[in-house]
């Protein structure tokens, strides 16, 4: 029985696909993470489970393409860190005027939040570049669009997730950073999937992504949260409207340094070998 069901799985890489974010989704629903040391220990189990959808898929090739370029993707994301470590330090900045109180242990507290984010980083792109790409090119890898297509739907689904959870769907605020949000996330991901067709490497780009993520919320390892509404990206309180701006000003910031990864990076892809072997 178990035997049918993995040989159905390879045969159908968009069922496996479709069943590995709707598994994840249910599990974003239904397990509560009350602290960022649950929420690394989650997303890293989540690491392994989504490895077994992407074997169904792929077989090992992506899980063992890591070579020697993780320093050609970091070196090409460098204008998204450095813009990342900017919002970092305006946030460490802001609470220190602010005299947010520091977390009773920040060393740990910074650990902590280091080995989240970077739990978050992998898990992201292995369920939401890896499986989503590897699905789509192993069944249209003939058809034009095949690329095009891989690029949507990875980069739709990357920045809709971002916004899964309860906001007041009467808010034109609340909808307007639902839609930022996604832009801005969706245009991030877009730059990661060049650089994963460039160099399959799955590991370096969740290491990008991870430091991506630490560099702008590192502070949230040594200050005292303060109270948020709605989901963790959506506020319609008094800051709802500067935060809308704010996100589609980094979505725009995010378009530029896209493109700039796209003609530095992407004219170098060899996408008809991407057909034929991937």
């Amino acid at each position: 029985m178990l035997k049918k069901y993995i040989d159905f799985m390879k045969r159908s890489p968009l069922i496996t696909a479709a069943l590995c974010i709707v598994y994840v989704v249910v599990c974003f629903k239904t397990v509560h993470t009350d602290t960022n040391f649950q929420f690394f220990i989650v997303r890293t189990m989540l690491c392994g489970a989504v490895c077994f959808f992407l074997y169904q898929i792929s077989g090992d090739k992506t899980l063992t393409s890591c070579y020697v370029s993780t320093g050609y993707v970091i070196k090409n994301s460098i204008g998204f860190l450095a813009m990342s470590l900017i919002m970092g330090l305006v946030l460490l900045i802001s609470n220190i005027e602010e005299q947010v109180p520091l977390k009773d242990n920040p060393v740990l507290g910074f650990i902590v939040i280091f080995l989240m984010f970077m739990s978050v980083g992998l898990f992201e792109e292995l369920a939401f570049r890896a499986v989503i790409n590897d699905a789509i090119i192993y069944k249209f890898r003939e058809k034009k669009y095949v690329f095009v297509l891989s690029a949507l739907v990875s980069s739709i689904v990357f920045g809709a997730v971002h916004i899964v959870g309860e906001f007041d769907v009467t808010s034109p605020i609340a909808w307007g950073q639902a839609v930022a949000k996604t832009l801005e996330s969706g245009v991030f991901g877009l730059t990661l999937l060049i650089l994963y067709w460039k160099t399959r490497n799955v590991w370096a780009i969740g290491v990008t992504h991870g430091l991506f993520d630490f560099l702008a919320g590192f502070t949230d390892g040594l200050f005292v949260s303060v109270g948020k509404s709605g989901s963790s990206y959506i506020n319609t309180g008094e800051d709802g409207v500067r935060i809308l701006i704010t996100y589609f000003a980094i979505a725009a910031i995010n378009a530029v340094l896209t493109f700039i990864v796209w003609k530095k990076v992407g004219k170098t892809i060899d996408f008809e070998k991407i057909r034929r072997e991937w």
